[in-house]
């Protein structure tokens, strides 16, 4: 025997009086940390699986595809209603045609009256820019 089996048969028999860890037959000593009730508990519950079988998965995997299905079908429903609807709009908007008079009259000429008078405030400032010019070269000249 070497050294190691020497000394574990010496506790063997040193313990082997008292109640200690119960022996294998292999003649191993038992190590675990658990009682035999938990390993019990432990084996039993190993036994109730939480997994599906191959069939529920299928089952389930058909049944997500067919909400998929639909919510694609909606999607696509709603595109064609919206599409529909922009189709609408484009044609009124084109029946209409360019040369009628409406509203945009009054607003074309609001915004001709705003254009003309930042025109005229442009050459009063532009008028006060050259004078002023004028000013200061002849003031620099002297």
């Amino acid at each position: 025997m070497g050294k190691n089996q020497a000394y574990k048969a010496m506790q063997r028999a040193r313990l082997s009086g008292s109640a200690g860890p119960e022996e294998v037959e292999d003649g191993m000593v038992d190590g675990t940390f658990h009682s035999p009730e938990w390993h019990a508990a432990r084996l039993a519950s190993l036994n109730t699986s939480h997994t599906i079988t191959w069939e529920e998965y299928k089952r389930k995997q058909k049944e997500e595809e067919l909400k998929k299905g639909e919510l694609e079908a909606d999607k696509d429903r709603m595109m064609r209603e919206y599409r529909a609807q922009l189709d609408a709009d484009r044609a009124r908007k084109l029946a209409v045609g360019r040369n009628h008079s409406g509203t945009k009259s009054h607003h074309n000429k609001v915004k001709r009256d705003k254009d003309s008078m930042k025109r005229r405030g442009k050459k009063r400032k532009h008028k006060r820019r050259s004078s002023e010019s004028s000013s200061c070269s002849s003031s620099s000249e002297s």
